[in-house]
């Protein structure tokens, strides 16, 4: 057992890091931030947003204590994967700098596990325990997943411990069978907004926010809205479908109802999820395992229609209660929710008073960090990974 230290050093190795776009990199921007704010030694490495490498300085914004941003060169990305090829020199690197006591790999993320394996295969000395947060299967890439996918799983054998956002994606996931005794359930936790008193909502204005991609289901939602005259939507967020669902738009004559605002600030997300009737959530497939958003609607007091997806989404709210749930790629079911919420806004605004108690009991940034903390002082003291 290793003797007793109030704080740890812990190198968390993802995708992107914010200014970067997406649920994975908000999760571990308020990772990195309230492990600083505890006290705590925090590096990240993540994919640099072009093909210069580079170190910065990321901070705890209540108390001004600050960690390492390690940005790995990142000449372009292969599907949603980041082509850092200087990874495993940059893990090798942070590994002699910063001496981390844990190191929190974020899967699905194949080159993070390939160099993790191949540094681990080098090292000679000390190896810091392994932690991975499985964030989701590979569920879309066929052919690459079936190349990579004992490589993944050799590095979740590897891991001390596995943590996962929902009791769901820890039954569901197929990846993880036969490792249960080592998966951890720690749910996503997110620092409120700078405002979330509630705002003048738009009496007929639903939200999606999130990237625009095949799986995200944003063309179902299309078709939807067609079903629901009277209804406007605002389409938060950008990527690679972005035309083919603006040509959907003009083909089905919604082009007053339905707009495009690409990136936003985040302060300019917290006033339209703010504002909003309702957020709507209408994922196809597994690879949506949580959702973020939702949380972000429901600190905001905003109502969720979601995808009644079997991999976690569904334990983000409360059916009936915070959001309504649908089939995923159901038209008519979706557009019945929508003109639900559009005819009820008292229910509307129901079910965002008591999203946002759920969040303030469930999801919040200091519970996920408590957690995290116990479960990595677990790892270090009585884990097969300890150093």
């Amino acid at each position: 057992m290793l003797p007793y230290n109030r704080f740890m050093r812990i190198l968390h190795v993802g995708k992107h890091y914010p200014p970067h776009t997406g649920g994975m990199e908000t999760v571990l921007e308020n990772i990195a931030q309230g492990l600083l704010h505890e006290g705590d030694e925090v590096a990240v490495l993540a994919a640099s947003p072009d093909a210069v490498g580079r170190r910065a300085v990321i901070s705890a914004p209540q108390t001004g204590r600050r960690g390492i941003l390690a940005l790995s060169a990142c000449p372009g990305h292969w599907n949603s994967q980041p082509l850092t090829w200087d990874l495993m020199r940059d893990l090798r690197d942070l590994q002699r700098d910063f001496s981390p006591q844990i190191v929190h790999l974020h899967l699905p993320n194949p080159l993070v596990a390939g160099a993790w394996l191949a540094w681990s295969s080098w090292n000679t000395g000390p190896r810091p325990a392994l932690a991975v947060w499985h964030h989701a299967d590979m569920v879309r890439q066929k052919l690459g997943g079936r190349l990579l996918r004992p490589m993944v799983r050799k590095c979740l054998e590897q891991a001390a411990g596995i943590c996962v956002s929902s009791s769901a994606l820890a039954e569901a996931s197929t990846e993880l069978k036969g490792l249960s005794d080592r998966v951890e359930v720690i749910p996503f936790g997110i620092a409120p907004a700078a405002q979330t008193a509630p705002t003048d909502r738009g009496p007929d204005t639903f939200l999606f926010v999130g990237r625009l991609v095949a799986y995200k289901g944003v063309s179902v939602l299309v078709e939807a809205m067609a079903l629901v005259p009277g209804a406007r939507l605002q389409i938060v967020g950008d990527g690679p479908r972005r035309r083919s669902l603006q040509e959907q738009v003009t083909r089905l004559g919604l082009g007053d109802r339905i707009t495009f605002a690409g990136a936003v600030s985040p302060r300019e997300l917290e006033a339209r999820l703010a504002g909003a009737r309702a957020l709507v959530l209408p994922s196809v497939d597994g690879g949506e395992t949580f959702g973020l958003v939702q949380l972000e609607a429901m600190a905001a007091g905003t109502a969720v229609i979601a995808s009644d997806l079997p991999m976690g989404v569904s334990q983000v709210g409360e059916a009936g209660r915070t959001a309504i749930l649908v089939p995923p790629r159901d038209v008519a079911a979706l557009g019945g929710a929508l003109a639900r919420l559009l005819a009820d806004p008292d229910l509307a605004r129901r079910m965002g008073e008591a999203g946002r108690q759920r969040y303030q009991e469930h999801f919040t940034r200091p519970r996920m960090i408590a957690d995290l903390r116990s479960w990595y002082r677990r790892l270090l003291h009585d884990g097969p990974g300890r150093i």
